[in-house]
């Protein structure tokens, strides 16, 4: 019999975050900055242990890839956060067929979560996480030609455009710095999506499915070292199910 697929996708909140920046007067992004990237820094750090990864998103909202991670861990990552949040925290893990379907189902149980708890759905099927890492090609060349203010911008429209093509088969896009996108894909069909992505600009992308978010991130630079190594190559993929 087949196995039947499913991604686990992990919601932190920081409960009333904008009150708490709105609190700090106006000499203040700075102390935010730092607030947010030394909570993402030491969730990262825990979840990549247990074999996660952690996407800030918009800071208030972080997701956790924790495909095949035990509760206790959730409760760990938990903690973490409420030790390092200036804020009540709250977290909801949840499965779906593709990432986007996983979150909206995790932020339904958010709702229902107090503050400082957490709800743990279990997932039907056999938990698998499928990420593409995304490369613009000739961007060394592209920047030394248009400086890197212009390239960023471009950057940055590019992840834009893609999340529209990505939502609409389910996807996640997360911008990592550099020419670097990650992209989380649905757990069927995601070769002939990724085609459709790479199709719209001068893109590269290695792909990783494994049982965890971290080796699927290893085996997806893998294939995108290989498809460096062979330019007629745009979309490679290793598999490890």
């Amino acid at each position: 019999m087949e196995a039947t697929y499913t991604t686990r996708v992990t919601v932190l909140e920081q409960i009333g975050y904008r009150e708490w920046t709105e609190s700090l007067g106006f000499d203040r992004e700075w102390l935010i900055q730092e607030s947010q990237t030394r909570l993402y820094k030491e969730l990262q750090s825990v979840s990549a242990k247990a074999g996660g990864f952690a996407l800030p998103l918009r800071y208030d909202y972080m997701i956790l890839l924790t495909s095949n991670i035990a509760p206790e861990v959730h409760a760990e990552l938990l903690e973490v956060a409420r030790q390092h949040s200036r804020v009540s925290v709250r977290l909801a893990s949840s499965c779906g067929a593709s990432p986007l379907e996983a979150e909206v189902r995790a932020l339904k149980l958010l709702s229902n979560t107090e503050p400082g708890g957490f709800t743990y759905e279990s997932c039907r099927g056999v938990e698998l996480v499928v990420m593409a890492h995304l490369d613009i090609n000739n961007i060394t060349r592209i920047t030394r030609e248009v400086g890197v203010i212009r390239t960023y911008h471009s950057t940055i429209n590019m992840v834009s455009k893609l999340s529209t093509v990505l939502e609409r088969g389910g996807g996640i896009i997360q911008y990592l710095g550099g020419d670097n996108m990650l992209v989380i894909l649905p757990t069927v069909n995601y070769i002939p999506l990724l085609e459709s992505l790479v199709s719209v600009e001068n893109l590269k992308a290695g792909v990783g499915a494994a049982r965890s978010a971290r080796e699927a991130l290893k085996l997806a630079a893998k294939a995108l070292h290989d498809i460096r190594s062979n330019r007629d190559t745009r979309v490679a993929a290793y598999i490890n199910v």
